[in-house]
Order: C-alpha cells, then structure tokens, then sequence
C-alpha cells in the first residue's frame, strides 16, 4: 500500500473529520516525525490583465533607467503579499502573489474581492501603479486559499527546530507492506516543493519493486 497525504492530513486524528485512523496505530517514530513538521500557510493568487503593463514602467539601475520588462521577481516587506513573480521567460501578462505566513492568516477564508483588493493595494506601492488602472486592466483573478482546503489543510511542510531526521523518519516503509511518499517525506533537501514530490513518489516506487 502506498499512502501519500499532505502532512496536515496524517496530523489529524479522529473524530475530526477527513482524520486518518490506521489499525494497529503508527509506530512511535512515526508520531514523532508527524510532531516535529508543520504545515505551512500561504495564500496564492494569479492575476491576468490585458497587457504586461510593467514592461513600460521605468526603474533606475546603476543610474542609467531601464524598465521592467525583465522583471522576474517582486520581494518588499509588505503586511498582504510581500512576493510577486511574473512568467518569465514566457512574456505573458500574469503577475502571481504569494501571501505567506502571518500574511495568509490574515487573509484566509476572506472573500476573492477583499483578497484582490489587497493585492492591488500592495501593487500600486511597489510598481508604482494606480489602483484604478489595475481595476481597469484586469481581465481575471484567480486563488487558492491551501489552508482551507479540506484536502491540503496547508500549503507545504516545513521542520521545527530539532526536526532532523523526520523526514527520514515518515518517509521509511512499515513492514515493507506500508509505503510513505508526498514532499513532507523528502530528504534530499526539497520538502515543500512540487519536484521534491515527485521524487518522493520515485523513491517509494523504487521501494516498493524491490519488494515485489
């Protein structure tokens, strides 16, 4: 059997619901490694305008001004979306924000038109652009609110301080009957990513051959 769950879910324990009960429990190791991860929050959203209008906004560099055709990349301290990143090197007028953390509690379980506003709040600072302008030049918004959702509960795993060896831990077979994958049970170092996923899912397929 082949079990892989986001680590929010393997957390939970009945009566909760979406809670799995496994008979006879988890080894202890196992209890552990859930103890010393956690699910991080984050709160994405893709905007879609009529046009890449930062390709016409100018930035200073090394004081000569150039624009920001090339930007790949937005980071600020701002409270609401502190990360922004466009589709480089594809030239497409989609503008991706990455609310995490304190920001994504802050706005979990808001209505999309809230969630939008701040986005273009934020935006109107960093670029500089006015708000009406962005209103104008949207054509579509699109979210995900990870911890919310019934069937992740969080975005990505991350370890506590004194978490070595838990992913390890979670990722080894019971019995070679039980097998574990899903990014919280990777230990090359890419936990919370979707390549480290996939690894996983290699690895445990790997396990699994050798057996049968």
């Amino acid at each position: 059997m082949l079990i892989t769950l986001p680590l929010s879910l393997l957390k939970l324990r009945p009566p909760v619901t979406g809670a799995i009960e496994f008979t006879p429990p988890l080894p202890r190791e196992k209890l552990d490694a859930l103890e010393n991860l956690e699910m991080g929050e984050v709160i994405r959203l893709v905007l879609r305008f009529q046009r890449c209008f930062w390709k016409d906004i100018s930035a200073p560099t090394d004081g000569q001004s150039k624009t920001l055709a090339h930007m790949s990349f937005l980071f600020s301290e701002d409270d609401w979306f502190p990360t922004w990143w466009t589709t480089l090197p594809v030239k497409a007028p989609l503008l991706t924000a990455w609310a995490p953390f304190r920001s994504a509690e802050k706005l979990s379980n808001c209505e999309a038109s809230f969630v939008v506003q701040r986005s273009f709040e934020t935006l109107s600072k960093l670029l500089p652009v006015n708000i009406k302008d962005l209103e104008n030049w949207l054509e579509g918004a699109y979210f995900h609110d990870w911890q919310s959702d019934p069937f992740s509960r969080g975005a990505y795993s991350y370890g506590k301080v004194g978490s070595d060896g838990a992913h390890g831990a979670l990722a080894a077979p019971l019995e070679n009957t039980i097998f574990f994958a899903g990014e919280a049970t990777d230990t090359s170092g890419h936990n919370g990513t979707v390549h480290g996923a996939i690894a996983s899912g290699y690895r445990a397929a790997t396990q699994i051959l050798r057996v049968h």
